[in-house]
């Protein structure tokens, strides 16, 4: 079905619901728009398990993604960030890298148009939960999922540094937790919004919710979004149509039942695979636009995303709760791709593809691929009492099982010549052949896990946990040596942190816990390597202020492990390639990362929202040498909005400030390999607003407005250059 089709579909979906009588009975008297909970009398036996806060402040109140306990920012022993819908909103983020973008000492780089990383603390950030739940990492990245749009969530949290408790196997970089919007509203609401942006951007949104019952016991939620848009990228175009739906039954005062389904579909066309040439021939360096591209008229890379899941909620007596989800999630991906290796003659601008002996040539890759994960997580959380104090409890299991099939279709010899002075993306497409199996992997992982807090004094607590963890993975990789292979890993990962309370305001804070996570970078032979295994250790201090209306933290961190993959490189300082194209890794042993993380977030006095995230950290080996130094080590992102009172009260303005300090890496060049270094990156951005009436507001976002030209740098020189000055403006109506 064409994506026209699709958008249609949607559209006819959502305004089935929006304007069908009224089934339940209800008041039709106009709502606010259903972007927060509005919760009932009825339902507050029942433990919802989520964030809970001010809907327009850049805080909350307490968060349970570090150790599933319920706990305040200031009791967690962990740098923990929220990125509320308020701060989605005014920010316009409409995709996960949109988010982390935005997020403390979290840095994201890019292989190509498609394929996106992110880093904390110099790792890859690996763990992704919907709902606290784990799911699978990219397998093309071995990250988390960039492209996953936002409309879907309520907020999105971010834990720094390792979290095996909760999410067992995974890198000490950061967690990310999407929380998905529900049917919470007992009276219909909905809000429509329209947004026009640089590069002939432009979206439609929709979010509906109306109770289905006459008592609002039963609920339904509609979300929806269609987006065009092209890129300061030559040629690049895509397409993105987005559904979610979600029901929400009371069964009593006491349980609560939610069904779900979401289905993303994006369509790039023109997508780049790789990078650009960063010489020409002669050793001189090139200075492209940053339109520069390498893609083709025919390339393509169609992913679709979807998930269905049930989930039950019961409170019984005593405060204590049950939750339980079962969760499916299927990725799909079909593509076509170009790239072009070697150095363009400065004169003509010329690659002669057909002397491949000569490093330099043109090659295409299609392939289909299906990854679809099947999940459980069960958990009991409530208090209970010892020597005359109440202390809390959390005991649960999580297991999900991950099938990865993929076909590969060879093409014919490519032998043109690429002229990139006159590249108009009009390369002769090849012939493929009718594909061959490329992958099946089978992975199971499982986890029983235990997290108590413990109240050691009036201003003491102790909050401990350990998770036993398995690792099973059955692999055919049709360019591994040999192609058939089996690991089998299990792993005990404790947990320990310490609050103390020094003042009303303030606590002090440790924690440590340890690593452990099976890897997809080969060697040489295509092995995996060994998983990787450290330490985590963390201490700080975290305030809390204003009644908790603004949160505080200073985190001093220090991570130590073995087995660290690391770009193997030729001589001339070019990444070393299996023959699937994927890079050759080795290990290193006695990688140690540490630094500083200082962030505070939420409301400075009545309309004044900020937030300012400062970090460092430095990662080196054994020896003592600084890896990974693509990655800049200090970031600095600033955002504030204010809205003033009286007369002016309709006006919401602020911006921000993103600043980064230089990095390096190093590329492919003529004659050997050199280094590129990247200065300082200094990003600007503004926010304008005007509240026509509480349904109606027009909102105005602008980007890089100093139009800074910059490079984004990966360890496998493929380096891209940021985009250019952007804007955008929204329309956003409520009913």
């Amino acid at each position: 079905m064409r994506i026209e089709k699709k958008a249609a579909c949607l559209a006819a979906a959502i305004c089935t619901l929006a304007f069908l009588p009224n089934l339940s009975g209800a008041a039709d008297d106009p709502a606010p728009v259903a972007t927060t909970a509005a919760t009932s009398d009825a339902t507050t036996d029942v433990d919802t398990i989520v964030v809970t806060g001010n809907e327009e402040s850049y805080t909350v109140e307490d968060s349970a993604a570090a150790t599933r306990l319920g706990l305040s920012l200031r009791e967690t022993p962990q740098s923990v960030t929220v990125m509320t819908r308020q701060r989605l909103d005014d920010q316009n983020l409409q995709s996960l890298r949109d988010v982390l973008d935005q997020t403390p000492g979290v840095y994201s780089y890019q292989y190509d148009t498609e394929r996106v990383l992110f880093t904390s603390r110099g790792f890859v950030v690996d763990n992704l939960l919907y709902d606290g739940v784990p799911v699978a990492t990219n397998f093309s990245t071995d990250s988390i999922e960039d492209a996953l749009d936002t409309a879907l969530y309520e907020r999105i949290e971010i834990v720094r540094g390792a979290t095996g408790l909760t999410t067992g196997a995974g890198s000490p970089a950061a967690s990310v937790n999407l929380v998905r919007k529900h049917a919470d509203s007992r009276t219909r609401a909905m809000q429509f919004e329209f947004t026009q942006g640089s590069w002939d951007d432009r979206r439609v949104d929709a979010d509906i919710s109306t109770p289905l019952t006459a008592d609002g016991s039963v609920r339904a939620r509609v979300v929806g979004a269609y987006q065009y848009r092209e890129s300061y990228q030559d040629l690049y175009r895509s397409e993105k149509w987005l559904f979610y739906g979600v029901v929400d039954a009371d069964l009593t005062s006491r349980a609560r039942l939610s069904v779900g389904y979401d289905n993303q579909e994006n369509t790039p066309q023109s997508n780049t695979w790789g990078s650009f040439p960063l010489f020409f021939s002669d050793g001189s360096q090139a200075n492209w636009s940053r339109s520069v591209t390498t893609s083709t008229d025919w390339a393509f890379w169609n992913r679709r995303f979807e998930t269905a899941f049930s989930e039950l909620r019961y409170q019984f007596d005593g405060d204590w709760a049950l939750r339980s989800t079962l969760s499916w999630r299927r990725n799909q991906e079909h593509n076509r791709l170009f790239y072009v290796y070697g150095y363009p003659d400065p004169e003509t601008g010329i690659i002669d593809t057909s002397d491949a002996d000569a490093g330099y040539g043109a090659y295409a890759y299609s392939d289909r691929a299906k990854i679809i994960q099947r999940a459980l997580d069960v958990y009991a959380s409530g208090p209970f009492a010892l020597f005359g104090q109440q202390h809390e409890l959390v005991v649960g299991y999580n297991g999900s099982r991950t099938a990865n099939n993929s076909v590969a279709f060879e093409p014919d010899d490519l032998t043109d010549p690429v002229n990139l002075f006159d590249w108009d993306g009009s390369y002769p497409e090849p012939t493929f052949d009718a594909g061959s199996r490329l992958s099946d992997i089978d992975t199971k992982q499982s986890g029983i896990y235990v997290a108590t807090r413990i109240r050691l004094a009036e201003s003491l607590k102790l909050i401990a946990g350990v998770r036993h963890a398995t690792w099973k993975i059955d692999s055919y990789y049709l360019y591994d040596t040999p192609a058939d292979s089996r690991y089998d890993y299990e792993k005990t990962i404790p947990y320990a942190g310490l609050i103390y309370d020094i003042s009303t305001d303030y606590s002090l804070f440790t924690s440590y816990t340890e690593i452990f996570k099976p890897q997809n970078n080969k060697n040489e032979s295509g092995q995996y390597l060994d998983p990787i295994d450290g330490r985590s250790y963390e201490v700080g201090i975290k305030g809390e202020h204003f009644g908790g209306r603004l949160n505080s933290a200073l985190t001093l961190f220090r991570t130590q492990q073995d087995n660290v993959a690391a770009a193997v490189l030729d001589e001339d300082g070019a990444t070393i390639k299996l023959p699937d194209g994927s890079d050759v890794s080795r290990p290193i042993d006695g990688t140690v990362s540490r630094g500083f993380e200082f962030e505070f977030a939420g409301e400075l006095r009545d309309g004044w929202n900020a937030s300012l995230g400062w970090t460092r950290y430095l990662i080196d080996d054994a020896d003592d040498d600084a890896i990974r130094t693509f990655v800049p080590r200090t970031l600095v992102r600033l955002y504030t909005t204010w809205t003033p009172p009286g007369a002016l009260k309709r006006l919401t303005v602020g911006g921000g400030v993103d600043w980064q300090s230089e990095s390096s890496t190093q590329v492919g060049a003529p004659g050997g390999g050199a280094t590129l270094r990247q200065g300082a990156v200094t990003l600007v951005k503004l926010l304008a607003r005007w509240q026509f009436t509480p349904d109606i507001a027009l909102q105005l976002n602008g980007n890089n407005l100093l139009d800074d030209k910059y490079y984004v740098l990966d360890e496998f020189d493929n380096t891209y250059y940021g985009p250019p000055a952007n804007g955008s403006v929204s329309l956003r109506v409520s009913f």
